[in-house]
């Protein structure tokens, strides 16, 4: 069963924007909570979150945020350690179900409630999207619980987060963009991370990703990707993106040998 977070209405959540948006993480720390007058929570489907947890979330977060610098030092260069280290925190502690996962109002009370600081900290002048969900996949909060979501593997349990450093945050971008075809099937995005290369010393990794979900895309208009297992799709994702690393094109004319594999998880 789920844990049923506090939702903050749209209404309540673009005021609470407009007090904290010019202002700093240090002036926030004071400026957080584990309510909101205007929080209602989903009837039924799960049990809800206590006051306690909350704060203990709030703690675990924090306490990854002081490692960076928070709330004095600017992030820096740190980002994609940071979010990798937030999303399993997110995943493994907020005790969610996709469907609650997948309301917006939940993660607008996360970052403007219980953690405004850390989300000001995060994105210094601050982006509405980032704060309010209208757009979950540019969430502070909410984007990062996706991407752990559809790379998690509980297959392997010495590290079931083990996939989210393959892609910085603006390739994942790339993926989540695509949700309604490629981002849409965890087995799908799982075979791409397993299957990506460390490098691509011929052209810029972004442009390549672009390439290679164009051509799953296509293929997904006669092939049912999303119905394949993962041991199917693998081949399939490191024949295309060999081609695409190698500009070649998908008439068959020069398949991939036998055997061989691009990605640096190409042998888990």
């Amino acid at each position: 069963m789920s844990t049923l977070y506090p939702r903050l209405p749209a209404s309540a959540a673009n005021e609470r924007y407009a007090e904290i948006k010019d202002r700093s993480p240090a002036e926030l720390v004071k400026d957080t909570d584990s309510t909101h007058l205007a929080q209602y929570f989903a009837p039924t489907g799960g049990t809800r979150v206590t006051a306690e947890r909350l704060a203990r979330l709030r703690e675990l977060i924090v306490d990854l945020a002081e490692k960076k610098g928070f709330p004095h030092e600017p992030l820096g260069r740190s980002v994609h350690e940071f979010d990798t280290a937030l999303a399993r925190t997110l995943h493994t502690d907020m005790d969610l179900v996709p469907a609650e996962a997948s309301v917006r109002p939940i993660w607008a009370f996360l970052a403007l409630v219980l953690l405004p600081d850390v989300s000001v900290w995060r994105f210094p002048r601050l982006p509405g999207d980032r704060v309010l969900a209208t757009d979950i996949t540019r969430h502070v909060f909410g984007r990062l619980w996706w991407r752990a979501e559809l790379l998690h593997e509980e297959t392997r349990p010495d590290d079931p987060y083990h996939l989210l450093d393959v892609f910085p945050e603006r390739n994942f971008d790339q993926i989540l963009a695509r949700r309604r075809s490629i981002g849409g099937s965890p087995e799908l995005i799982r075979a791409l991370a397993k299957e990506w290369p460390k490098n691509w010393p011929d052209t810029g990794e972004t442009e390549a990703l672009q390439d290679v979900l164009k051509y799953l895309m296509r293929r997904g208009a006669f092939q049912d990707l999303f119905g394949m297992p993962e041991s199917l799709l693998r081949p399939e994702v490191s024949r295309t993106i060999l081609e695409v690393r190698h500009g070649r094109t998908r008439d068959g004319s020069t398949p991939m040998p036998e055997g061989e594999r691009v990605g640096r998880h190409a042998r888990l």
